[in-house]
């Protein structure tokens, strides 16, 4: 690493697991995607890109970028840099991927959203008809290195309708920024969707009631293709499909556990635990039994009033019983989207592996919303979505340098600092 100022030296020692530890692999050829060398693209040379695949780190690394693409990633000394090209060198940076927050309320850039309180449940209404594309939300989200998110509807009904998978990047065409619609169904169990001596529908065991009542409806509708009978279902329906998952708020041991009996053992469908707080983390062994994903968030600590008297990391307390897919989130506007990645700072601070917390902001939200073949690692053949910062990725002194999404520029600080 000879050359790099003693900032940067001192950042890659903060990341000691990068030098070190036995349990990262080291990128030794390049790893390339078919692409087109008489078709120019972008270059990028970093100090350090983090893959995100299986924990790979490139030192010196090269990224070569074509047509919104992953071309080829590798060390510098193996990859010739391509003739009229354009090039960007950062030596002292680092590169990961783009970062992916799953439970956002961002998509209006403010209250305007058309989620219905009034009847518990709204498979039909969909997040996507509110979306804002490029708001101020989401501008600011990508100056700290965000990509992706996730664009759900409010948590004050059971099941209030498909959200939006989402691309930030400077443009206000729909067809330009949506990754997929649905990207989830929101389901909200426990103290949201509670109502005081109301009807079934604000109980928690009636809301348990209806919703394997929409289950089962779905599945006989996807069984006997019977979905023009029944189109208000087709989100669901969906589900069963494997086309988009459902993204739970879910908090406290039993809740938490009876969202992973419910939609995952039971149902056998993909879902993706949110929330996950409060003391959801005492039945952090039977939901690692379970092999759920879980999206922990914005509350990532809990504190215990019993004679311990102390404060438990959330993402920390599902890891060490064994759960090995955990992202976090910010459930915007309650933690601003750019400071998602603070979010696992405060998850690393408090006990979790400095692997778990990187993996949280982009390969296991990738991985969890059925994108992973998409975007959240830095491999051939993937979405061009990158992030190169100053710093290590989970140092929140030092700025994001530029964002690319879809191999084009959506923040430079170049042309001003935003966050």
């Amino acid at each position: 690493m000879g050359g790099v100022t003693e900032v940067f030296r001192l950042a890659c020692l903060g990341l000691g697991f990068l030098l070190a530890a036995p349990a990262v692999a080291q990128q030794e050829r390049p790893l390339e995607a078919s692409w087109n060398p008489k078709e120019a693209g972008l270059v990028l040379d970093v100090g350090v890109a983090l893959t995100m695949d299986k924990r790979q780190v490139v030192h010196n690394a090269r990224i070569l970028i074509q047509a919104g693409k992953i071309a080829s990633i590798g060390r510098q000394s193996d990859l010739e840099l391509p003739q009229g090209w354009r090039h960007e060198s950062y030596p002292e940076a680092f590169a990961y991927p783009g970062m992916v927050d799953l439970h956002t309320h961002s998509h209006t850039g403010g209250w305007n959203d058309i989620n219905d309180s009034f009847h518990p449940n709204n498979p039909e209404l969909y997040a996507a008809d509110a979306l804002v594309p490029w708001n101020r939300d989401y501008q600011l989200a990508s100056a700290s290195g965000m990509t992706t998110v996730n664009a759900i509807s409010g948590s004050g009904s059971n099941m209030s309708g498909p959200g939006v998978l989402v691309k930030l990047k400077p443009s206000d065409d729909f067809h330009q920024v949506v990754v997929r619609n649905p990207g989830s169904v929101k389901v909200a169990q426990g103290y949201n969707p509670e109502r005081g001596g109301a009807d079934l529908g604000g109980t928690r065991m009636g809301m348990w009631w209806m919703l394997r009542w929409y289950l089962a409806r779905a599945k006989e509708t996807w069984q006997e293709d019977t979905l023009d009978e029944r189109p208000h279902l087709a989100s669901i329906v969906g589900i069963y499909q494997e086309k988009h998952p459902f993204l739970v708020h879910t908090a406290g041991a039993r809740d938490t556990f009876g969202t992973v009996r419910m939609f995952q053992l039971e149902a056998e469908i993909p879902v993706v635990v949110s929330h996950a707080s409060f003391h959801g983390y005492m039945a952090a062994e039977a939901i690692a039994e379970a092999g759920a994903h879980l999206n922990v968030g914005p509350r990532n600590i809990d504190f215990s009033f019993n004679q311990k008297a102390c404060f438990q990391g959330l993402v920390e307390g599902y890891e060490r019983a064994g759960n090995g897919s955990i992202s976090v989130q910010t459930d915007c506007p309650v933690v601003p989207l750019e400071e998602f990645p603070f979010q696992a700072t405060i998850a690393e601070r408090f006990g979790c592996s400095t692997w778990t917390a990187l993996e949280s902001i982009n390969v296991d939200p990738a991985r969890q919303i059925l994108a992973e073949d998409q975007f959240g690692r830095l491999i051939p053949g993937l979405d061009a979505d990158i992030v190169v910062k100053a710093g290590q990725p989970l140092d929140p002194r030092s700025p994001v340098l530029l964002v690319l999404v879809d191999g084009e520029v959506a923040y430079d600080i170049r042309d001003g600092q935003h966050y």
